[in-house]
Order: structure tokens, then C-alpha cells, then sequence
């Protein structure tokens, strides 16, 4: 982009003006200054009335009132004549331009470079005008860079906010509000920040690592434009109990306006709050650029006009001083006041003020004025308030309808919301409810009192009749909920009863009592809540005969617990998904399709997220699924090299292809509904008609045909491949019309643009091209438009939003209705938003650190639905990127299999102490499983059947996925991997555990130096570190890799250090000095698994290209390449002697060769899915094989044989769900398929 078109960009100022100019509040401030002297001076202190004023000035009737309404603009000379009248010289700084609309906070939210968030209306607005002028001379003449606006609750502290940031916008490049009310982190506050700014500052939005990186990121910005930053009700994370000091977790935020105070900028930050936060009180003074404003009451005047906005009142102006002044002029302690007049007193207010003579209606603060409010109300009252606080967001009646228990209970809500609007306990907008943020507070503590005293005192009632947290509200509504609603219960609760076993033994009492004494209703789903967020374990549980609502159960292990005869409506469960590896919505967007690596297609409600239908037939990896334009069939196709087509609402599968010879990759329809096309590894696109015959097939790619996508317009089909080229092929005759060539590595995805006039195409180079397409169709030519760089890793897909304007990297590119959208995920694990007209990325959505296989948009373009390679599929709000629905998937997952190098005495047994032993030294096997987080070790005996008792302990990590694990040289420790750039070790004599960030990405495989105490891992970031593992200090980053590596060895001495990675590749590095010692190459795929031979200099690797090759590790020199397997070689082991080499497929078969010769000995069936891990017995007479099927499988050496299978529990085994209700049948089977009877 030229730098002239980033540099207008960057300076925009978007605010709309008009002609004309007003007075700004300086000169405001000397205008009523001067009047006031003169009403003083000349009419013994009475008011000028508008006459007196039109005969002073001389000026129009119309002109003076645009004058004193300060919305309209005038010329500077009428402002002249003004000020003359009354002796004053008019200033540049006693006038600005108006702003249009500046009345209304909606005409703002439009605006780009504003960001209102959750600021509240200022419209009526009362008042004020001194303060308003201080906030104009502090923040636009004396540019200040803090300004504290600080008063007690319900001052109107956010509204006068609002108002001076709409007056002084003009004054800004940049307005941005955010609220402090739900305590979000202050690296959340940092990230929400710089996803606003960055787009606007054209650069690339990737969100730094490290909260030092986005702060000094921030300020860059805060210097290099005008920015004011509204930062609202920060006495939420301040602390209760030590004035201006922060609560715990929220320190950083001190730190921010500390610098914000002491470092040069030319931004404000405008932050409001009930106390002075200690930076403040430090940094204010006179001259300084810190200051704050403490707000005082309304006037007389001002308040009355709030109580006549509720409607007709009696008073003498004595009376209405008298009333306003007792309640210090805070304007929602006189709006709750005029709600009492009115309903109490008829609106006198010289019987209210009767009352106060008495002592009734004393106010103290304005939490006494609530809770005077409060009691009044009636029980029902009371509970629709506590539903308002635990949404936490405006809501329709009829959703709080929807949440209340009992059709009386239901009938009575509109006078109940009525009642409340009338007390001004709710506020209204748009139709929705919701309260102010003071309002909010009070309820959520009082809701929380209320839920533990009732838990103390075995009396429930809100437990009963409210859900604390709500499955199915958005996700980032639900994690308020737990954070600030069941957290300070739990934290309360924790405190009163000592332990975590006594708060357990009351709640299971509770529960027990569910069963008779309050039938249907939220107390036994609050309950099971309040016990998976304590962490309890909750195998074997009895939850029979209950009730059980609004319970999140995924991913938590429920073995053996009895839900017999209960009611399970409304609650989470996980899904039997397996990796995700394709999405598509349908056409009405009334539901989605998601195909998983386990040969499943499922099919959800996109509004309820009810599983609606699972179809089976493929074997192998579902990688693509599409609807057909009408909505009423869906295309399959995978890894079984065959295309599907099923009915969607039987289920039944049409047909089944059977042309392509290799993996499929992408499905397309013709919007005629006449064609299907696919795309497959055998270097071939396939034309189907809809009956399933094969019409073409179009040859010409020399590697895979990752990508198939129709023209709109014509019978047009682009594909392309790994070849790096995309062909167009006319689907009539099955010609190719043009050779696209632009990447510099494969592609893998194209998208047309709705209106058929642009190609979008993203590569394994990180790239992606915007082709221009021309609407005729008889040249076919395409114009290179533009390039979108920023992902770091290759692109999967690509797809367009209904407007057209964003584009990300996924598996798939699909442009929005309007084409003006793109959406991308990449390898690097984000995903992205794209304006194609100017070609910058807009946002990068969420805080995604797991790559998306696949993406889908409505045609709405309102939400996005991703499919993660962390097991799940997730729901996004577009275009804010919010998180709203986040479905989890378990399969067993993929084993990791160790043996320690020595034998370790083991300590106590945990699991059974009879066969513990005597503490006598064993070696220690290990297994995970890298959906559950678990770790189990077993004692390897050599006089009895291995692996015939429990392991001797379990290890867990909760929400860990550990794919790899490796034993220290010692055999105390184990260290494993994280998804979040961790890595983790843990003492196998204790359990417990020590983790450090590692990688700015997920961390793949983990290795102990067997000689010292040096670690490695490898990360998708594309670098290793080899780290000391008792300070964690990194010694060496290794890099030169090209993509992520999932695999790394040491050689026997520890000397050589070697790499395998996605880039084809592998490299040998000294492990002393981190020099990289030789590049091997040679696979024609990704390198998957490394072995070195125990005492020769002899490497093994296993690829994605389906071979195993031997390396001489001195030379470079590839001795042998292996091959038998038909799919990827995931994982290898050599044998102690170093005569044997193990190895593992995609294929799920396990083979055994002879290393010397290359012949296979054995090939051991038996798996019912991919091998993810092999490994020799000490004595090399037994294998052991990990698989996804969650079995580990025992294979005698010699012979082949299989001698044992272990399976792992599944994460619902045993639960009895015989005769529960509240279930669709697609629910109950996955919960079948998890190991629930029935």
C-alpha cells in the first residue's frame, strides 16, 4: 500500500463537522461568569430572561438560542457581539467546531477510529457545566495525560464521562471507552486495546506475547496519536479494605497509569472511579499533568428537572432545595426517590419530606439509599433483579421469562419489570433491560450474600430458582459468571468452612436433599457447578432421581456416576468429536456440519448447539464437507478417498464415490446444483453430477489437489494444488482455461468472491493472493490485484464474510455475500480478518493459540465458526471476534509412551497399596493421553504379567492436552508439553508439579539430554530451546527451520541433537553450542519421528510421505528408505540391541523391520486407529503401541503376536443414564459412545 494512503488513514479524523462554531466550556465558563456579575450588578441577582439577553445583544432570537443550545453553530461574529455585551474579548479558546449529533452516543458508534463499548447514554443531561469546562481546560488546553473523575456511586460520574468525551472528540484522532464493571485483567484491557488500534494505525494486528510487549506497544501508539482513553468504574478492581490500593491480580493497572502519568504522550486517559487510586493522589498537583476532578450534587435546579423527567410533582422551591440537598444532589439517589414520591406520596414532596423530619427515608450513601430500595421490594421483585445481574447484559423480557420457574411465576414478569423501570432500579434501551453499573453491583453482592447464607443455613431458595451460570449464554458471558458470581461463593464458602471436604460433604448433603424437597428447579445443576469448580471429584457420585439444569460436565470425568431416572435438560456434555477437521453452514444458516478426524460427520443447531444428527460411514479423516446450494443434501470426503452425499434430514447416505485413489481434500458446489467437484492427493480435481457419476477428471496438477471452488457466474472451476499453481477449468468440456502462478509454495485454498470478479488463494507460503476475475467470460484471464502478508506459518484456509471486505487463512476460502470480507487461519495459530479493498488486516480474532483446520461464515456474515485442532468447534460474534459458543469434543486421544532409563524405588502406591510392593527399584513406565491430562505410571515387573494392576499413580493437569512426555536421566522426573507454550515437569515420587513458559506457541515435543540436565522442545513458533532445568534459563534457541517440529532425539552420548520438522526437513544440531551441524533432505513430506541407534551413527525418521529412511549421521548419507506403511509414519522406536525398528501408522498398523536389512519382519494389526507412540521393554522383548483408539497394545518381538490390550476409561464410563429425560437421542448416543450405559 502506498505510504501517502497509510499516512491519510492514520491521521483521519472521522468526526462529521458542520459549519458554523460554538462556545467551547472554557468560553462557556466565562460567558456565565460574566452574566451572573451582571444579573448581580443590575437586577439585584435575578436571571436575565431570553428577552433581556436579545435586548442586551441585539441578536436574533434564533441566533441567541443556537448560542446557549451550544449543539448548532453560529459565526465567530455573533459570538463577538455576545461577548461584548458583557465586556469580554472573544479567545480562540472560547469557541470550537460543533460536532454533528453530538446529543446522541449512537451517531458515534459508527464511527472507525471511536469505540464506544458499553458507554452509556448521555442524552439527558442536567447540568454540570463547571465540571465540563475543568475537564475541557485540563484534557484540550493543558493537554493533561491523567484525569481522575472521581465521586460516590450513582454521581453521575460515567454519564458527565460520556458527555465531555462527545464534546472534546473533535479534539482527538482517536476515542476509545472501556469499562472496568466486570474486572477484566489488565492484560485483557491491553489486548482489547491494541485489537482497536493497531487496524487503525494500518498495521498488522498481532497481538504481542508478553504483557511488557503490549504496553510499550500501547504507548507507542498513545505517542504517535491524540488519543482519549475512557477507562470507567475502576473502584471495581480496586481494594475494599485499603483505600487506593488495588486488589490482588490487578496491580498492573497502577503501574499503567503511572506510566501513563510520568512517560510523554500526547494521548488523555480519562478514568473514573469511586476512590483515588494511589498513582493519582501521587502524581496530581497544580502544575502537574495528573489531576482530578472530585464530583459534588447537582444543584436545586438540576435536581428537580430529574424528578419532572419522571413525571408531576408538588413542591415550593424551598421544598425542592430541602429535598435535592438532603440527598446531596447524587442524581440516582434522586432518581429512586422520585419513584417513591410518585408511588408513595402522590409526587408531594412536602410529604416526603414529612417523612425524612420523622428519620424515615435517612440517607446515608447511596448503598443505603439501595438497600432502603431493596427491602421494599417483594421476593418476586427481588429474584428478577438477581436473573438481571447473573446476564450481566441488557436481555429481553422473554429470555428472563424463559429462565424463571412456573407459569404463575412467568405471568407476573412485565409488572415486575415495570414495577423496577418505574423505581429506576432498571434502565431501558432498544427494548432491552439492564441495570446501571452501581445497580449491578449491589445486586451481585447481595445475590451472593443470599446464596451463602442459604447454603449455611440448608435453606434453598435462589439456589433453587435462579442458574448462577448459564450453559448457553455466550462464552464470555459465562466466564463472568464464574468469575464474579461462583468464584467469590466458593471463595466465601471456602473461608467460612476451612477446607475444600467440608464445603464438599455439605453441597452432596444439599444435593441429597434435591431429590424430595424441591422437585423441578436450578439447585442441583448450582450445586454440581459449585463441586466442578472446588475441583471435587466426582467418580462414583449418586445424582440419581434429580433434576439437573444448566450444568457444564465437559471434560469432566464422570466415571461411574449414576444420573438414574434424573433430568438432564439444559446441560453441557462433551462430544464424541474428535479433532475437527471440515465445517460448512448451511445455506439458511440454520445449522452447521462438521467432519472430524475419526471418519464422522455431525450435524448442530447454529442458535442451540444441540447435536441434531451424527453420519457414519467414512474410514479414515472427514477433510471436507459441504452443503449443497438448497441445503437439503451435504458432500462428504476424507481420507478413505471417497465422496458421500447424504440426505440431511434422514441421514441417509445418497451415494458413494469411489474415482479418487488418494486422500480428499475439498468439496464444491456449482450454484446451478448441477455439479460437485473434489480435490484429492492423487493430483486429480473430479466433476461429479448429483447423482454420483463422474463427468470429468481434470488432469494437470503434478502434486496434491488441496482446494476446489466454483465460479458463481460461469461453469468455472478453479483448483489449487501443492504444485503452486491454480488452474481454471471450464466444467462443460473439462478444459483448463489458464495457469495462475504467484506463490512461491503450495496452495492451500482458492474462493471465489460472491460476485464471481475476485480469486483469493492462500498458500504453505503464508501468503495470500487476491486475483482480479473479470466478469467475462471469454478471456478467463486473471490479474495478480494484491498480496496479504502477516500469518507466519502457511495458510490452510481462507474465506470471505457475506460483506466481502475481511479475509483469514483456513482450509478453505469463502468470500462474504458482498465479497468485501475475508477471514484466514494459518499454522501460526491465529486467525484473521482482512478488508480486501485496502488489503489490512482488520483483527485477529479471540486469543486463539491452536490452528483451525477449517472455517465457516454465515451468510449472515454475523457469526464465524471455526473447527480447532485442540478438539473443538467454536461459535464467534462477527466482526468483534467475542467468543460465543465453544462446543468440546473427547476422543481418548493420542498416547505417549516412556520408559524411565533406570530403575526408580517407587513411593506408595496411590492407587492400590497391595501391590505397591516393598519400595523394592523398578523402572518405571509412563502413559498419557493427551485429551485427559493424564499421566499413569506403572512399575515394569520382570516376574509377573506387565501392566496387569493399576498404575502405582496417576499424574493430572487439569485442562492439559500432553501429547509428548520424556523421563530426566534419573528417572524423578517427567516432563510433558503444553498447548499454551508451557512445558511441565513433574516429581514422580510426590506428583507434584513445576511449569514455565517456554514458546510463544504451542510447545510440540519435550526431550531430556540423556547426559546432564539439559531439556529440549521443539514449538510451532518453528524454534528449539534447550533449557537448564533447574533454573529454566534458556542456553540456546535453535532456528532455521522453515515450519513447526513435532519431533526431536538425542543421541546416545548427548552430543547431537536432531530435529524433524513439518518443512520436510531434518537438521542435526551440536547440543553444546546450538550449532546447526548439517541439513538432511530428502522426504517428500513433513518428518514426523526421529530414533537414534543406540550405539552406531545410524538415524531414523518417519514421514508424512508414508516412509521410514535411515541416515548416516556423519555423512548426511540416506542409507535405506523403508516402505510398506499407506499412510503416515507417525512414530518410531529402535530396539536396545539396535537390531529392530518399530514403527506406527495412519495406517493403524504397527510394523517391525530389520534395521540391517530393511526387510519387515511383522506387520501387527489391530488398532481401530491412527499409532501415535512405540516403545521397547527394557529387554527389547516386548513393544508397546499407542493409538487413539485408547488402547495400549503389548506385542511379543520375536513372534508379532499380541500378548495384551489396555484400555483406557473413557470420560463417561460406567455413567448410568438409564431412563433420564431432558436428552435428544443424538445426545444420548454420544453420551454412549463416551461409555455411558443405558
Amino acid at each position: 500500500m502506498d505510504t501517502s494512503t497509510k499516512k491519510s488513514k492514520r491521521s483521519k479524523v472521522a468526526s462529521t463537522r458542520v459549519r458554523g462554531v460554538v462556545l467551547s466550556p472554557h468560553g462557556w465558563q466565562r460567558f456565565q461568569a460574566a452574566k451572573q456579575q451582571a444579573e448581580s450588578e443590575e437586577a439585584w441577582g435575578k436571571r436575565f430572561t431570553q428577552e433581556d439577553l436579545i435586548e442586551r445583544t441585539e441578536l436574533s432570537s434564533n441566533t441567541l438560542s443556537r448560542i446557549l443550545n451550544r449543539e448548532l453553530g453560529v459565526d465567530r461574529q455573533s459570538l463577538e457581539i455576545l461577548f461584548q455585551a458583557f465586556g469580554l474579548e472573544l479567545t480562540k479558546a472560547d469557541y470550537a467546531p460543533p460536532v454533528a449529533a453530538s446529543k446522541t452516543l449512537e451517531s458515534q458508534r459508527e464511527d472507525p477510529q471511536q469505540d464506544w463499548d458499553s458507554a452509556v447514554d448521555a442524552s439527558v443531561f442536567y447540568g454540570r457545566e463547571t465540571e465540563l469546562a475543568q475537564l475541557w481546560q485540563w484534557v484540550v488546553a493543558e493537554r493533561c495525560r491523567v484525569v481522575g473523575l472521581l465521586g460516590l456511586g450513582g454521581i453521575g460520574k460515567s454519564t458527565i464521562a460520556v458527555k465531555a468525551a462527545l464534546q472534546m472528540r473533535s479534539e482527538f484522532e482517536i476515542v476509545v471507552w472501556r469499562s472496568l464493571a466486570n474486572a477484566p485483567s489488565f492484560d485483557g484491557l491491553l489486548t482489547s486495546l491494541l485489537k482497536f488500534l493497531m487496524p487503525i494505525q494500518g498495521d498488522d494486528p498481532i497481538i504481542p506475547a508478553t504483557l511488557d510487549e503490549k504496553l510499550v506497544l500501547l504507548m507507542q501508539y498513545l505517542r504517535s496519536q491524540r488519543c482519549l482513553l475512557i477507562l470507567d468504574n475502576a473502584e471495581t478492581i480496586l481494594h475494599s479494605e485499603q483505600v487506593g490500593q488495588w486488589k490482588s491480580g490487578y496491580e498492573a493497572y497502577g503501574q499503567f497509569l503511572r506510566t501513563l502519568g510520568e512517560t510523554p504522550h500526547q494521548s488523555c486517559c480519562l478514568l473514573t472511579s469511586r476512590e483515588k487510586p494511589r498513582e493519582i493522589a501521587l502524581l496530581e498537583g497544580g502544575q502537574s499533568v495528573v489531576r482530578s476532578l472530585s464530583l459534588s450534587g447537582l444543584t436545586p435546579d438540576n435536581g428537580r428537572a430529574i424528578f419532572q423527567q419522571k413525571g408531576a410533582f408538588t413542591g415550593s422551591q424551598a421544598e425542592w432545595q430541602t429535598l435535592v440537598n438532603h440527598y446531596g444532589g447524587n442524581p440516582l439517589a434522586l432518581k429512586l426517590v422520585a419513584a417513591a414520591t410518585q408511588d408513595l406520596f402522590d409526587g408531594s414532596v412536602a410529604e416526603v419530606l414529612t417523612y425524612l423530619e420523622q428519620g424515615v427515608f435517612v440517607f446515608e450513601d447511596i448503598r443505603d439509599l439501595l438497600d432502603r430500595q431493596f427491602n421494599r421490594l417483594s421476593v418476586e421483585e427481588q429474584k428478577i433483579l438477581y436473573w438481571f445481574a447473573i446476564h450481566r447484559e441488557p436481555v429481553a423480557i422473554a429470555e428472563i421469562r424463559e429462565n424463571v420457574i412456573g407459569t404463575a411465576s412467568q405471568q407476573t414478569i412485565p409488572q415486575q419489570v415495570n414495577s423496577l423501570l418505574r423505581r429506576s432500579l432498571l434502565e431501558k434501551t432498544d427494548g432491552l433491560f439492564f441495570l446501571q453499573p452501581v445497580v449491578l453491583e449491589y445486586v451481585t453482592e447481595r445475590l451472593i450474600q443470599q446464596l451463602c447464607t442459604e447454603f449455611t443455613t440448608r435453606q434453598l431458595d435462589v439456589w433453587h430458582s435462579h442458574s448462577l451460570i448459564r450453559v448457553q449464554a455466550k462464552d464470555y458471558i459465562r466466564a463472568m459468571q464464574l468469575r464474579l458470581i461462583l468464584q467469590p461463593v466458593m471463595e466465601w464458602l471456602l473461608s467460612a468452612y476451612r477446607n475444600v471436604s467440608e464445603v464438599e460433604n455439605r453441597a452432596r448433603l444439599l444435593l441429597a436433599q434435591q431429590r424430595s424437597e424441591y422437585g423441578a428447579g436450578y439447585a442441583a445443576g448450582n450445586l454440581i457447578n459449585l463441586l466442578v469448580q472446588l475441583k471435587v471429584d466426582l467418580q462414583g457420585s449418586d445424582f440419581s432421581e434429580l433434576v439437573v439444569r444448566q450444568a457444564d460436565l465437559r471434560q469432566i470425568n464422570l466415571v461411574g456416576v449414576n444420573f438414574q431416572n434424573s433430568d438432564l435438560a439444559t446441560c453441557l456434555f462433551s462430544e464424541t468429536l474428535g479433532v475437527p477437521t471440515s465445517v460448512d453452514i448451511s445455506p439458511d444458516g440454520q445449522v452447521f456440519a462438521v467432519g472430524d478426524i475419526n471418519g464422522f460427520v455431525y450435524l448442530w443447531n447454529v442458535v442451540s448447539h444441540q447435536l441434531i444428527a451424527t453420519f457414519e460411514g467414512h474410514r479414515g479423516g472427514v477433510w471436507a464437507v459441504a452443503f449443497s446450494p438448497n441445503g437439503t443434501t451435504l458432500a462428504s470426503g476424507g481420507n478413505d478417498a471417497t465422496v458421500r452425499l447424504w440426505n440431511v434430514q434422514s441421514g441417509q447416505c445418497l451415494w458413494t464415490s469411489t474415482g479418487h485413489t488418494s486422500r480428499i481434500w475439498s468439496l464444491s458446489f456449482s450454484a446451478n446444483r448441477q455439479w460437485l467437484a473434489s480435490g484429492s492427493d492423487d493430483q486429480t480435481a473430479r466433476v461429479w453430477n448429483l447423482q454420483g457419476d463422474c463427468l470429468h477428471v481434470l488432469k494437470g496438477h503434478t502434486k496434491n489437489v488441496y482446494s476446489v471452488h466454483f465460479s458463481p457466474n460461469h461453469p468455472i472451476l478453479a483448483s489449487g494444488s501443492k504444485d503452486t499453481s491454480i488452474r481454471l477449468w471450464d466444467v462443460e468440456t473439462g478444459k483448463c482455461l489458464n495457469v495462475l502462478e504467484g506463490h512461491s509454495s503450495g496452495i492451500r485454498c482458492v474462493r471465489y468472491s460472491p460476485d464471481g470478479q475476485r480469486l483469493a488463494s492462500g498458500g504453505l507460503d503464508g501468503c495470500i493472493q487476491l486475483w482480479s476475475h473479470p466478469p467475462s467470460s471469454k478471456t478467463h484471464s486473471c490479474n495478480l490485484e494484491s498480496s496479504l502478508r502477516g500469518h507466519t506459518n502457511w495458510v490452510r484456509n481462507t474465506i470471505f464474510s457475506p460483506e466481502g471486505d475481511t479475509l483469514d487463512w483456513v482450509r478453505n476460502i469463502v468470500f462474504s455475500p458482498e465479497g468485501d470480507t475475508l477471514v484466514s487461519s494459518s499454522d501460526d495459530g491465529t486467525l484473521r480478518l482482512w478488508n480486501v479493498q485496502d488489503g489490512y488486516c482488520t483483527n485477529i480474532l479471540g486469543e486463539q493459540t491452536v490452528s483451525a483446520l477449517a472455517l465457516a461464515i454465515s451468510t449472515d456474515g454475523q457469526v464465524l465458526i471455526s473447527a480447532n485442532q485442540d478438539r473443538t468447534v467454536r461459535l464467534w460474534q462477527m466482526p468483534s471476534g467475542q467468543s460465543l459458543k465453544t462446543l468440546s469434543g473427547f476422543t481418548y486421544g493420542e498416547h505417549a509412551l516412556s520408559f524411565s532409563p533406570v530403575t526408580v524405588t517407587a513411593a506408595q502406591n496411590q492407587n492400590d497399596s497391595a501391590s505397591a510392593g516393598t519400595g523394592s527399584p523398578n523402572q518405571l513406565f509412563a502413559s498419557s493421553s493427551s485429551q485427559t491430562g493424564m499421566i499413569h505410571l506403572w512399575q515394569w515387573p520382570v516376574d509377573r504379567e506387565p501392566l496387569s494392576s493399576l498404575p502405582y499413580r496417576t499424574l493430572y493437569r487439569e485442562t492439559s492436552l500432553i501429547s509428548n512426555l520424556s523421563f530426566s536421566p534419573d528417572g524423578q522426573t517427567i516432563a510433558t508439553n503444553g498447548e499454551d507454550g508451557s512445558i511441565f515437569l513433574w516429581d514422580v515420587q510426590t506428583g507434584q508439579g513445576d511449569r514455565w513458559i517456554a514458546h510463544d506457541a504451542p510447545v510440540l515435543a519435550v526431550l531430556f539430554n540423556p547426559v546432564g540436565q539439559t531439556l529440549a522442545s521443539s514449538s510451532r513458533d518453528r524454534t528449539v530451546c534447550l533449557w537448564d532445568v533447574q533454573t529454566h534459563q534458556c542456553l540456546h534457541v535453535l532456528q532455521g527451520h522453515q515450519s513447526s517440529m513435532r519431533t526431536i532425539a538425542f543421541d546416545s552420548q548427548g552430543q547431537t541433537l536432531a530435529s524433524g520438522s513439518y518443512d520436510q526437513t531434518i537438521r542435526l544440531w551440536d547440543a553444546q553450542t546450538g550449532e546447526c551441524l548439517r541439513v538432511l533432505e530428502g522426504h517428500k513430506g513433513g518428518v514426523y519421528a526421529l530414533a537414534f541407534h543406540p550405539t552406531e551413527p545410524i538415524l531414523a525418521s518417519g514421514s508424512f510421505d508414508q516412509t521410514i529412511r535411515l541416515w548416516n549421521v556423519q555423512s548426511g548419507a540416506c542409507l535405506r528408505i523403508l516402505k510398506g506403511h499407506t499412510s503416515i509414519a507417525f512414530t518410531i522406536a529402535i530396539s536396545p540391541d539396535g537390531q529392530t525398528i518399530a514403527s506406527g501408522s495412519d495406517d493403524q498398523t504397527v510394523r517391525l523391520w530389520n534395521l540391517e536389512t530393511g526387510e519387515c519382519l511383522h506387520v501387527m494389526g489391530g488398532h481401530a486407529s491412527w499409532i501415535s507412540s512405540v516403545v521397547f521393554s527394557p529387554d527389547g522383548q516386548i513393544l508397546l503401541s499407542g493409538s487413539f483408539d485408547r488402547t495400549i497394545k503389548l506385542w511379543d518381538v520375536p513372534t508379532g503376536h499380541c500378548i495384551k490390550t489396555v484400555k483406557g476409561d473413557r470420560l463417561y464410563e460406567g455413567m448410568n443414564i438409564q431412563g433420564v429425560t431432558g436428552l435428544t437421542t443424538a445426545q444420548k448416543t454420544t453420551l454412549r459412545a463416551l461409555g455411558a450405559i443405558s
